[in-house]
């Protein structure tokens, strides 16, 4: 059995790909992603100014649509369930003018391509009024009607980013990513036939699992071509920093790529980052593994900001560069 790290060089794509949450109840405030907002994230700033590229490859993942209305199914209890209505608003914003996909299209330099991936709003299998498809009303208890308004959904984006074409100029679709960090037995059949479909189109498939959770070791066989494995460390949980080492000899005997988490908020306790740089180095994901990154409750700006140390470590770890830092989170001074 082949193992280690799957790569982004295998997947013919950008190595270093970013989560861009977006929506009215983000933890982030970002309905909407603009130059501005983006610009810290693809260029590496000293002193304001443009010295390098940064992240090359961008996952846009819909939070909600209307304000309440719950796409990410993490938070379906907070507020309503989604409905088509929250479908199409969240299809919309990815082509608002100046902003999302057309922002991340602008500040791409010239000469030079941004990978972009589009995360599958999750039907929920709680939604019996999701609205009206093809002429049928969609009810999520039906697993077909489940799997009918996604391939609406890829095919309105689809016929969307067709019709974009300004924006292939500076930005690849790669592919799409499934919304759920686990995959229970009701969801097997559908997330098969929906990555058939995806394929059939030309485009990838992406899995962000949590370590841990319902499905991670099946992936393959779940018509993925590819999965990243979140280590659930955030330096203030029971989860200690073994949860990283742990996840990396699970993620190269499965062939997963690696997640990198750098939160703020009750979770996270200060410098949690350089646990999983330097874990980066010791465990040989920074070098040999498909990496993607998330960095919950905050932006790129507040931590070029605000934590301008890690915002250098962070680049220097893109540029395999980077030397282990300490204190940390688990290893205090």
């Amino acid at each position: 059995m082949e193992s280690g790290y799957i790569t982004a060089e295998e997947l013919g794509i950008q190595n270093h790909i970013c989560v861009l949450p977006y929506g009215e109840n983000t933890k982030n405030r970002k309905a909407l992603w603009s130059t501005t907002d983006l610009k810290p994230y693809q260029s590496y700033l000293i002193d304001g100014r443009t010295y390098d590229r940064l992240f090359q490859g961008f996952i846009f993942n819909p939070i909600n649509g209307r304000e309440d209305h719950y796409i990410y199914p993490t938070f379906a209890n907070f507020g309503e369930l989604a409905d088509k209505e929250d479908w199409k608003i969240a299809l919309l914003r990815l082509f608002e003018n100046k902003y999302n996909l057309d922002a991340l299209a602008r500040n791409t330099k010239s000469g030079f391509k941004t990978d972009v991936w589009i995360t599958l709003p999750y039907p929920n299998s709680l939604q019996e009024h999701f609205g009206s498809v093809n002429g049928r009303n969609l009810n999520f208890k039906n697993e077909n009607d489940r799997e009918e308004a996604i391939k609406w959904w890829v095919s309105r984006f689809q016929k969307m980013w067709n019709q974009a074409a300004i924006l292939h100029e500076s930005l690849i679709f790669r592919g799409f990513v499934w919304q759920r960090t686990s995959i229970s037995n009701n969801d097997i059949e559908l997330v098969k036939k929906v990555n058939a479909y995806i394929h059939s189109n030309g485009y990838l498939s992406l899995w962000l699992q949590q370590y841990g959770s319902c499905g991670c070791p099946d992936w393959k066989e779940f018509g993925f071509d590819a999965s990243c494995t979140h280590p659930n460390f955030y330096g203030n949980t029971d989860h200690d920093f073994s949860w990283i080492a742990n996840s990396t000899v699970f993620a190269n005997h499965y062939r997963l790529g690696m997640q990198i988490v750098f939160g703020k908020g009750e979770l996270f306790k200060d410098r949690h980052l350089y646990d999983h740089l330097n874990y980066g180095i010791y465990n040989d994901y920074m070098r040999s593994s498909l990496l993607v990154y998330q960095f919950p409750n905050q932006t790129m700006a507040e931590i070029y900001q605000n934590h301008p140390d890690q915002y250098i470590a962070l680049y220097s770890f893109i540029k395999k560069t980077y030397k282990p830092v300490y204190p940390t989170a688990a290893f205090p001074a």
